[in-house]
């Protein structure tokens, strides 16, 4: 079985999470401000959050405690007019995730992600999450005989927490071990890369046996990601990803619109 997208087929769809199926603009977002102002005093704003996702690809931004570091490190010492510049040109060091002020920073951004304790049905992952496709978009999948699999960049046990427990998705429709997530292994017990690493995708078409997929996603990481593992890329949503050209690419308006 399989699915036409704009000319295309495909017997396989590989989805992003966040703002592709889940609305985290309320979530995460609001966690990255909130800490960013905690450190610094300073309130930011959404503009800035996707200045530094678009233009810090290289601080690995598909981790938004990496994103909120590299904010309070802007607030601190940098003009508001030079961030773009600063990421670029990599002015700002090489983040350490093992010193202790970003230990303590992470810990503040979890407790108010998940809760404290965590996953305590308080957090905003369990307030302030919702769904962005449609009640009938994974049956209509599913009675078309896709295969479903998702390539997050959220660690494995938030990703199973939403997309199992609060959303029904996994065993449902999706199987387990086609959800490779932070923390996921290979079969030789190594850890898999995050995105932009294509390692996540290419495990994934591994795990579906190659079968002609398509990766739906809606950041600069996710298209590096899926360009580099040699399959076709739908972009949802509204961030800004600058793309030339590329034959393998489709723009959507959000994930309902490949029905």
């Amino acid at each position: 079985m399989s699915i036409t997208i704009q000319g295309k087929v495909y017997s396989a769809i590989i989805f992003d999470v966040d703002d592709t199926l889940i609305d985290t603009s309320k979530s995460y977002d609001v966690a990255i401000k909130k800490t960013v102002k905690n450190y610094t005093g300073i309130e930011i704003i959404e503009q800035q959050i996707n200045l530094v996702r678009s233009a810090g690809i290289a601080y690995g931004v598909n981790n938004d405690w990496n994103v909120t570091w590299l904010l309070i490190q802007l607030v601190k010492n940098f003009p508001k007019e030079s961030w773009q510049a600063i990421l670029q040109a990599k002015k700002i060091v090489e983040i350490d995730t093992q010193i202790a002020e970003y230990i303590e920073l992470k810990e503040f951004f979890q407790n108010l992600y998940l809760g404290k304790p965590h996953f305590n049905g308080q957090g905003l992952i369990d307030t302030s999450e919702k769904p962005i496709y449609s009640a009938t978009f994974f049956p209509e999948l599913q009675n078309r005989g896709i295969e479903m699999a998702v390539v997050t960049s959220r660690p494995t046990e938030e990703a199973l927490y939403t997309l199992q427990q609060v959303n029904h998705l996994v065993d449902n429709f999706i199987k387990e071990d086609l959800v490779i997530s932070v923390g996921s292994k290979n079969a030789d017990g190594k850890l898999i890369a995050e995105k932009p690493s294509p390692e996540p995708i290419l495990e994934c078409l591994h795990r579906m046996q190659l079968k002609p997929a398509v990766y739906i996603g809606n950041s600069t990481s996710d298209y590096i990601a899926a360009r580099d593992a040699g399959i076709d890329f739908i972009q949802v949503g509204t961030s800004q990803i600058n793309i030339k050209d590329d034959v393998n690419y489709i723009k959507l308006n959000d994930v309902n619109d490949i029905l």
